[in-house]
């Protein structure tokens, strides 16, 4: 199958992914606490609570997909039921302010599992493909390269745009629901389009050996690489979701721009042009210095600029604000086109160790980190706010909040990637250890 065709067929499934995540972590606090009249601890707590159920469904869904078996392969078509959940769940969730039930604890829950499952189900298969799709190391990379690609005008629409896109429709619950439904609309549709675009992509058969959770865990904690590449990620998704929640607040509150959108919008379209115009500087860099320092370079650069939050108030000139964002989606270009290539190397590197194929459960366990950080950090922000005295209902916060708002915007972000760098370190894998080791294929052909 031609490569171009090949990984813009799998890489635009990242539009409708990526359309979620950043409708959903950068909207979804302050919607919940200026929209729905929630407190911002009780906002995190229940974004927090209602992730409890992706730890079981995440390697559910690994196993799932190595044990199915379909004319389609054993991953595609789930990628098409993802799409319809997570698309419904999406409007579901940002057009419930125009409904009675906006106060409804438990439906608020229910719609947040509903969308957290949804991802699960398409995102978790998605993951394990490229293992299975493609050998070479490098190869993989320039598929992720892909990735990166829609990742960032992902985030431009469902997060830097969404704001934007409600003010535009009117404000309030009645905007929020049309960016629901349009977002909603846009998830289902690149999710399922990963469907037919994969039509011809390789695949794996289905692996007869089956694994509780328990030995998931203790299998990919034994996988070394993994372990590291699991540690690294999952510090840094907290820096990642920190980053984006905040980033509407600042502006908002620290900034005082009463239509935080026109700025918030500003910042997508300078992150995501350094990002995508990031991405052949990147594949240069790691040629020449592989991943591992091509990623920790990238996550100095982004922890440098979360710390220029530090500078934020009402006067800053709009050539800083958009600088800020530049030097972000650049070094964002590189933390997600490593991060991203390094999963199915280490996933590699288990089938090279024991010569099965186990691709869905590595992703399965990928997941869960996910989850788990874009679960937890929510509700320290939510808690960190209430502790500084953020009130969601007033239009104006106490000098206070506002010291809470900027610390936490530059601190937190800043601190969860300076986390990351002892995983990072630990990272032994590289091409040429890879290569040194056999191929169970070719050894059993022998």
């Amino acid at each position: 199958m031609n490569n171009f065709k090949l990984y813009l067929g799998w890489g635009v499934g990242t539009l409708g992914a990526s359309l979620l995540l950043n409708g959903f972590s950068f909207l979804a606090l302050y919607y919940l606490t200026t929209v729905l009249g929630l407190g911002a601890a009780l906002a995190g707590t229940l974004i927090g609570a209602s992730k409890v159920w992706d730890i079981f469904t995440n390697p559910m869904m690994g196993m799932l997909s190595d044990r199915s078996e379909t004319r389609w392969g054993r991953r595609r078509p789930f990628l098409l039921l993802g799409a319809a959940v997570s698309g419904l769940a999406f409007a579901g969730l940002y057009s419930l302010g125009t409904t009675s039930l906006s106060g409804s604890l438990p439906v608020i829950t229910i719609l947040l599992i509903a969308l957290g499952t949804g991802y699960t189900i398409f995102n978790v298969p998605y993951m394990a493909m490229p293992a299975e799709m493609l050998d070479d190391y490098h190869e993989r990379t320039k598929l992720m390269s892909y990735r990166v690609f829609f990742i960032g005008i992902g985030t431009l629409v469902g997060g830097a745009a969404g704001q934007r896109i409600v003010e535009l429709a009117g404000g309030g619950a009645e905007g929020y629901a049309f960016m629901g439904l349009a977002v909603g609309a846009g998830i289902f549709v690149f999710m399922a389009a990963a469907f037919f675009g994969t039509a011809r992509a390789r695949f794996t058969l289905r692996t007869s050996v089956r694994y509780s959770l328990a030995e998931q865990l203790k299998l990919g904690l034994a996988n070394r690489p993994f372990a590291m590449l699991l540690g690294c990620k999952f510090t840094q998704l907290f820096g990642l979701a920190s980053n984006t929640a905040t980033a509407v607040f600042v502006i908002r509150f620290v900034m005082e721009k009463e239509n935080p959108g026109a700025w918030l919008l500003w910042f997508g379209v300078a992150s995501m042009t350094l990002q995508i115009a990031s991405i052949p500087l990147w594949l240069k860099i790691t040629r020449r210095f592989e991943k591992r320092l091509t990623y920790i370079l990238s996550t100095v650069l982004f922890v440098i600029a979360s710390l220029s939050w530090l500078l934020a108030n009402p006067a800053e000139p709009l050539w800083f604000f958009v600088l800020r964002a530049a030097v972000k989606g650049f070094a964002a270009g590189g933390l997600l086109l490593m991060g991203q290539s390094m999963l199915p190397d280490t996933i590699e590197y288990d089938y090279r160790s024991t010569g099965l194929r186990r691709e869905g459960i590595y992703s399965g366990l990928y997941s869960i980190v996910e989850k788990l950080a874009f679960a937890i950090s929510p509700a320290i922000l939510g808690f960190a706010l209430a502790y500084f005295g953020f009130n969601s209902k007033a239009p104006t916060q106490t000098p206070e909040a506002v010291d809470g708002i900027r610390h936490a915007a530059a601190f937190l972000p800043a601190l969860y990637f300076a986390l990351s760098l002892p995983f990072l370190f630990a990272y032994g894998l590289t091409e040429k250890k890879l290569r040194a080791m056999p191929d169970p294929a070719l050894v059993k052909s022998g």
